[in-house]
């Protein structure tokens, strides 16, 4: 899991439950992604993008049980949503706080290892909004956790899993061409390098463009969608 999801045991009724932590998104981990063609292929082929996103979950993800093991393996967690998932334990959403009553998705924000989730700060109230949003500001302008890296090399993981989708569609039918011998190893290795130099290049227009005050944060997101669906096209 990421960093802000983990499993926890209810003192109530010791029943086990997921906890997606709300508000907040942090970059991906390798361990349990799903996805290990996708990631063989980035790292084969060292793709900064994959790098970058997996070290700093990995960080965020030590970090998180670093606070979790000084709170003595307990946490409070306010639930705000819950889904139940059939043949699994149900996933709830939450706040969560030490026992100390430290925020910790504050914590995870402020420290830069963690991204605010802005599809979802509507449903924040307005105090803790504006509590993150800052804790935020200030990482970024200190250069903290992810704010160290270039934009180019760092990506939001919303945006993160998006391409990954994308990839793996892709990788999907270049296997099957494989499997039918309409492609050889090298054409498909030499393919997909091709196309993650592409987005790499495509990704870093637009980080400069989004730097620059060209164009927005969604209107980034769209294009990074636009042009994830035309690279990856089959």
């Amino acid at each position: 899991s990421d960093a802000d999801t983990f499993d926890v045991i209810s003192d109530e009724d010791n029943q086990e439950m997921t906890v997606r932590f709300v508000y907040i998104d942090t970059p991906e981990t390798s361990k349990g992604w799903g996805d290990s063609q996708v990631e063989k292929m980035n790292r084969k082929n060292e793709n900064q993008i994959y790098r970058s996103q997996f070290e700093w979950g990995e960080k965020g993800k030590e970090r998180l049980q670093e606070l979790v093991e000084k709170s003595g393996n307990k946490v409070k967690v306010k639930v705000t949503g819950e889904e139940k998932r059939p043949g699994r334990s149900p996933r709830c959403f939450g706040e969560v706080y030490l026992l100390d009553g430290t925020f910790v998705q504050y914590i995870l924000v402020q420290e830069g290892l963690s991204r605010i989730y802005y599809d979802y700060i509507s449903e924040c109230p307005r105090d803790t909004a504006i509590m993150l949003l800052l804790a935020e500001a200030d990482a970024q302008i200190n250069q903290r956790g992810i704010w160290q890296e270039s934009q180019s090399e760092f990506i939001p993981p919303w945006v993160f899993r998006s391409l990954k989708k994308k990839q793996r569609s892709f990788l999907r039918d270049m296997s099957q061409d494989l499997k039918e011998g309409t492609i050889t190893e090298a054409d498909f290795d030499a393919t997909f390098k091709l196309k993650l130099q592409e987005q790499d290049q495509i990704l870093s227009t637009l980080f400069e463009d989004l730097k620059n005050g060209v164009i927005t944060q969604p209107e980034f997101e769209d294009k990074v969608q636009e042009q994830a669906n035309n690279l990856f096209a089959k």
